[in-house]
């Protein structure tokens, strides 16, 4: 993994983890100039970056990020926000309660378990990312039903240089992933974001309502997977921080 830095150590901390098949700065860079009172850290998760090898564990990456809080932070984060893959990696991390974590910010997690449909999804994904890739056409109505309706986010925030390996690895840790049962110990508070548009973070949010029955739950009105970050970013950051200062 790699870590950027933005902002005084001395604010309050904020770390980011991205979403599949894209890239810290593709995610978080156009909503950075909002939280110039924070200190903001990027986490750049394995094989989604020139700089960094193939992913070969999630929850390694997880570790890692716990290692990073522990020793750069004392081993208190005061917001832990994440994407999608992202998402799911956090509910990873405050569920294990490793380190303390004041906030958790969840964008379109996806928790719920694929079972039979994991392999196929897996190699419908990897299919998609390689026709992007190379430029070649999707059928719209397989975008709209994945991504929501109207939705290119995927297209523009893709990592192009991504392997079928990392991305291989990435879906089995997403698509067959459990929340840790110790998730109900945790006190902070948590937001979970979804786009009205998104089918399966709609699922994980009733799902996370079993072990966090008091966490914040916001629909956000047409949107699709990664809509709200990457095409109302602005938007996005003044929600965000509404939440950090509340």
């Amino acid at each position: 993994m790699n870590f950027i830095y933005f902002g005084d150590k001395s604010n309050k901390s904020i770390l980011f983890i991205h979403g599949m098949a894209s890239t810290a700065m593709l995610c978080y860079e156009p909503i950075l100039n909002y939280l110039s009172d924070y200190y903001v850290i990027l986490a750049e998760v394995d094989g989604h970056s020139k700089q960094l090898g193939e992913l070969i564990s999630l929850e390694k990456n997880c570790d890692e990020i716990e290692n990073f809080i522990r020793t750069h932070l004392s081993g208190n984060l005061y917001c832990l926000s994440g994407f999608s893959m992202g998402a799911t990696m956090a509910v990873e991390i405050i569920g294990r309660g490793k380190v303390n974590v004041e906030k958790t910010h969840l964008d379109a997690a996806f928790l719920v378990k694929m079972g039979l449909l994991a392999k196929p999804f897996t190699n419908i994904f990897c299919k998609v990312i390689k026709r992007i890739k190379n430029q070649q056409t999707i059928p719209k109505f397989l975008l709209d039903s994945a991504m929501g309706k109207d939705n290119n986010s995927i297209t523009e925030m893709l990592y192009s240089d991504i392997s079928s390996g990392t991305i291989k690895t990435a879906c089995k840790f997403v698509y067959t992933y459990s929340i840790p049962d110790k998730i109900g110990d945790y006190k902070g508070t948590v937001l979970f974001w979804r786009g009205s548009n998104e089918h399966y973070p709609r699922k994980s949010a009733i799902l996370l309502k079993r072990y966090l029955p008091n966490f914040m739950d916001v629909e956000i009105e047409n949107m699709g997977h990664g809509q709200f970050l990457h095409e109302h970013s602005e938007r996005y950051a003044k929600e965000l921080v509404n939440y950090l200062q509340s």
